[in-house]
């Protein structure tokens, strides 16, 4: 998920963190001459790297989030918005890629929009992830364009739109969990810390992950409550 962790910016140390810092400081004091600043240098390596994989954790896991916000906004029957897919991604040419990139989105009517796809070939998969994104759109091909229609809202609309927002919250979900293995498995790479340290950083991660996790929650609740009220 991280990659290659690439050293940026930092935002200022916690307490805890400071106190990190110290900790291996310390350890430098008995060394002399060049030692002591190996493991000076050491020690603040190990405290930038732990800072860089918890601001990348927060990063990925608030990226899930937003991207969910953005979905949900999509799923309003009867209102008519271009940007409804702006965050659609789609497969094309072996990979996932974004609706922008391979089509153009117009407003066609009220409850209609035209998606013109540059590239015929891919019609049927972005009609596909179209479709996966809100069931309940009509989506109809015509030459190199796919008509997506809006639907009114009826209690099959409702219940198949509470449905898909369901399915995304569990999709952004688990990108929290990936995000989470991953920062618990950077975490294990730190070599000359105690196993408390590891778990106090390590906490850190679980603490963000219930956090996005209660957050996604929330999101979808008020989404239901908000189309049952229609």
């Amino acid at each position: 998920m991280f990659g290659r962790l690439v050293r940026r910016g930092l935002t200022p140390l916690t307490q805890r963190e400071t106190c990190f810092v110290r900790s291996f400081a310390k350890k430098a004091k008995g060394g002399k001459g060049g030692k002591a600043a190996e493991d000076a240098s050491d020690a603040v390596d190990i405290t930038e790297f732990v800072e860089t994989t918890l601001h990348d954790v927060q990063k990925n896991m608030r990226g899930a989030v937003a991207n969910y916000i953005k979905i949900l906004s999509a799923m309003r029957p009867g209102h008519t918005n271009a940007g409804i897919f702006d965050t659609l991604k789609v497969s094309a040419y072996g990979q996932m890629a974004s609706l922008s990139q391979l089509a153009q989105v117009s407003v066609v009517g009220t409850h209609e929009l035209a998606v013109t796809v540059y590239d015929p070939s891919l019609l049927q998969d972005i009609r596909k992830g179209i479709e996966d994104m809100n069931p309940s759109f009509t989506v109809q091909p015509s030459g190199s364009t796919l008509d997506v229609r809006f639907p009114k809202m009826t209690k099959e609309t409702r219940d198949e739109l509470i449905k898909a927002a369901k399915k995304q919250a569990e999709a952004a979900r688990q990108h929290i969990r990936r995000v989470r293995q991953d920062g618990m498995h950077e975490m294990k790479k730190l070599k000359g810390v105690s196993e408390d340290d590891i778990k106090v950083e390590q906490d850190k991660i679980q603490k963000l992950t219930d956090d996005h996790m209660a957050e996604i929650g929330q999101l979808l609740t008020i989404k239901e409550k908000d189309l049952s009220a229609i």
